[in-house]
């Protein structure tokens, strides 16, 4: 896989200067995912942030609220999406968890070495994290959206 064009394809990427996506290539891991692995794990420690190159992924909500313990998909990602985020915005444990739902490729970061390139490249960091952004504003308004679609229904039935 040419991790270099994959990279300059995806979406939040476009707009980075080839001198950025260069200081990126060596930062990506290639890995291989079965199908039903769970690629980060809600709670765990935030080390690692992924973009998805090849499969479907669900990210897996699961709640406790003492009487019952729940898992939920909150979305399914495709090709070029970003996930296990936490890190990157500062959480300290993923929020949420992501499984394969069918075999995947993912490129793989290390959160602290993206933040030493950061550091080094703070225009690197400035665009990156906009893209991050602008993953995190979108899933926040999927949210929204299914919220109001079961208020709604809920709404219709009473």
């Amino acid at each position: 896989m040419d991790t270099r064009e994959f990279l300059k394809g995806v979406e939040g990427f476009r707009r980075l200067a080839d001198e950025h996506i260069d200081l990126l290539v060596p930062l990506a891991k290639v890995r291989q995912v079965d199908a039903g692995t769970m690629i980060d794990v809600q709670g765990d420690p935030a080390e690692r942030f992924y973009i998805l190159v090849q499969g479907r992924v669900v990210v897996v909500l699961a709640t406790d609220f003492g009487v019952s313990r729940n898992s939920y998909i909150v979305t399914s990602l495709g090709p070029g999406e970003m996930f296990a985020w936490s890190g990157m915005v500062g959480n300290l444990k993923y929020t949420a968890g992501g499984e394969a739902m069918t075999d995947v490729t993912v490129l793989e970061f290390n959160v602290a070495e993206l933040e030493k390139a950061f550091e080094a490249d703070p225009e690197l960091g400035y665009h990156f994290m906009r893209s991050v952004a602008r993953t995190v504003s979108s899933r926040l308004r999927h949210m929204q959206l299914q919220f109001v679609k079961q208020a709604a229904i809920r709404e219709s039935v009473e």
